[in-house]
């Protein structure tokens, strides 16, 4: 087989269970982020506020962010490279432990047919078994090239789907920053400015009349459920799309990449203008 040397590329070497924890802490996130959209929704629609801050914040950060930071420490400690080689693949975990794997040994390599905990691929023997080890990566497809002949499954719709994630949806710090302190603070900046005039005469009555830490909580109190809001709001598109893309590397691989581009934007434009723009209407009214 005429494999050039290339790499090392970047993995997540997962065992069975390893994976299975980390699949079953990613479902749980996923679980409790639908659960809460569909309480705040059901609000929305019959006008009510059955659903407080408090017991919301509590239940997201139990169900959402405890496995979130557990899925992350699963992350770093599974980390590890892959090396190609003309004889093979050679994958090299932390500490210096590392296994080769010939290519005459190699039968094919099969995507993840879940992308859960992420995107991956599964490492199939001559004698019938699987590699101990998955390799979970954001775009398999540069391995995959690397792979020559036995990289034929860089076509496989599920990796299309990956590639394309991978390619238009990066987060930097600066991003998120943004997205949940930025925009949450200035709406919220917004309406407790308007709950102070309304309320106390101008915009630093609260202050005045009963001190700077009941003026603090109450806008506390002002942020915590745009936030919440806002979250599941994202949460909620942003399953829409991902759902959209995975249909249409199915559905038209070579159209991954565009469906991709013009989900990310809409959810853009629906996050940062159309959602701003009704909440202005709903105040001006």
């Amino acid at each position: 087989m005429n494999v050039n040397a290339s790499g090392p590329f970047p993995v997540h070497a997962f065992t069975p269970r390893l994976r299975a924890l980390g699949a079953l802490l990613h479902a749980g996130v996923l679980g409790t982020l639908c659960y809460f959209t569909v309480l705040l929704f059901r609000d929305v629609l019959a006008g009510s506020q059955e659903t407080q801050p408090g017991p919301l914040a509590a239940g997201l950060a139990v169900g959402g962010l405890l496995p979130l930071i557990a899925l992350r420490l699963l992350r770093l400690g599974t980390r590890a490279t892959v090396t190609v080689r003309p004889e093979g693949l050679v994958l090299t975990q932390p500490g210096g432990a590392h296994f080769e794997i010939p290519f005459e040994a190699l039968a094919s390599v099969r995507p993840w047919w879940l992308p859960i905990p992420g995107p991956g691929l599964t490492l199939m023997l001559r004698t019938g078994r699987a590699f101990d080890y998955g390799l979970e990566l954001q775009d398999p497809v540069p391995l995959l090239t690397a792979m020559g002949p036995l990289g034929a499954a860089r076509e496989h719709p599920l990796v299309r789907y990956a590639q394309a994630r991978s390619a238009k949806w990066r987060r930097r710090w600066y991003d998120w920053l943004l997205k949940y302190g930025l925009v949450p603070g200035v709406i919220a900046a917004i309406f407790f400015r308007a709950h102070q005039y309304i309320s106390f005469g101008g915009a630093f009555g609260e202050w005045q009349m009963y001190g700077l830490q009941a003026y603090l909580l109450t806008f506390v109190r002002t942020w915590l459920p745009v936030f919440l809001a806002l979250l599941l709001f994202g949460c909620f598109w942003r399953a829409l799309a991902e759902a959209l893309c995975f249909a249409a590397a199915w559905l038209g691989p070579r159209w991954a990449r565009h469906v991709r581009t013009g989900a990310e934007w809409t959810c853009r434009g629906l996050y940062y203008i159309a959602l701003p723009a009704f909440l202005a209407m709903r105040l001006l009214a």
